[in-house]
């Protein structure tokens, strides 16, 4: 299935069996976001932070990563990991960059979800992490 993030003309796939097993077809999120395992936190709008990228010839995702994301945002016990975001210093179209969450950007953003539960780092910070 091919999805949009929020910021226009970016489109990424996601396996057709590996949507309908995970049984996403009929998902709608029942908030902005998917519940966090941790609090405090940001909640920031998926349009603000710039879509992650891979180096050419890796493939855009892990299954072993992807549908266990998928799987929890049905849960009623989800509880998943911020994501860690990257402020960054001269923000133009993006005010953040993934640190970590690759794979949850992109589920969040095929799910429906609208903003995302976050740390948010400077990079100077980035060190002690």
């Amino acid at each position: 299935m091919r999805f949009e993030t929020p910021a226009p003309g970016i489109t990424f796939d996601i396996p057709d069996e590996w949507w309908r097993f995970a049984d996403m077809a009929g998902f709608m999120p029942a908030s902005e976001f998917y519940p966090p395992n941790e609090s405090p936190f940001e909640t920031l709008a998926l349009a603000k932070v710039q879509p992650p990228v891979r180096f050419d010839g890796v493939p855009l995702f892990k299954k072993y990563k992807l549908v266990p994301v998928l799987f929890a945002f049905q849960s009623p016990e989800c509880a998943l990991p911020l994501m860690q975001v990257i402020g960054l210093s001269e923000p133009g179209r993006y005010r953040y960059a993934v640190h970590n969450g690759f794979h949850r950007f992109y589920a969040s953003a095929a799910a429906g979800f609208s903003h995302l539960p976050a740390k948010v780092f400077e990079s100077s910070a980035l060190a002690a992490i």
